[in-house]
């Protein structure tokens, strides 16, 4: 988010639900329009369209919230997979 928001602060939240992992990301940055943001990469780097199919391949979610001038926050969550016991 540094690289293109030019943010001077960046919060990251991870939280284990019992049954969702999630990721809150948010900056100060210069924040966008989503619905004008391509998708594809061509700016060196992956684009949103690659990471909500990397989210959407774990079954998740990824919502992207931002403006012109107001920053950006990321959510991504992803369903939890419950370990396994141990054989005894």
């Amino acid at each position: 988010m540094a690289k293109h928001a030019g943010a001077s602060r960046v919060g990251l939240t991870l939280s284990y639900l019992a049954d969702l992992v999630t990721l809150d990301i948010r900056d100060d940055g210069v924040g966008f329009d989503p619905g004008g943001a391509r998708g594809d990469g061509d700016g060196g780097g992956f684009g949103l369209t690659v990471m909500r199919q990397r989210v959407g391949r774990l079954a998740g979610t990824l919502e992207v919230e931002s403006e012109p001038g107001a920053g950006t926050a990321v959510f991504a969550g992803v369903p939890a997979i419950p370990r396994e016991a141990p054989d005894a």
